[in-house]
């Protein structure tokens, strides 16, 4: 099965009132989810954004902010790596045992 990869979080925030820029989005936490079968992985990050990209939750360009985040800090291989492991980890067998008779 193919490993498939989605931005599971997604949350702008705006600074406060009192703040000349009130209203703007200031940074915005990324996270993507990773899942393959029964298999799962997540990594986030806060991006800080200054200046010009200091805009309206409703300008904001989150393709861009989001997939930058993802590939500045190679998730996607981060996340492999993380399901690879948990798929070589052992793992509880499912049957059913019978307990020895104490000698």
């Amino acid at each position: 099965m193919a490993i498939e990869y989605t931005f599971s979080r997604v949350e702008p925030h705006v600074n406060c009132d009192s703040d000349p820029d009130a209203g703007k989005v200031c940074s915005v936490v990324v996270g993507m989810s990773a899942t393959d079968g029964e298999y799962g992985a997540y990594v986030d990050t806060t991006v800080q954004l200054t200046g010009v990209a200091m805009v309206a939750p409703e300008d904001l360009d989150l393709s861009a902010i989001c997939n930058g985040a993802a590939d500045d800090g190679d998730w996607k291989t981060s996340l492999d790596a993380q399901i690879t492991s948990q798929k070589a980890a052992p793992h509880s067998w499912s049957g059913v045992t019978e307990a020895p008779s104490v000698l």
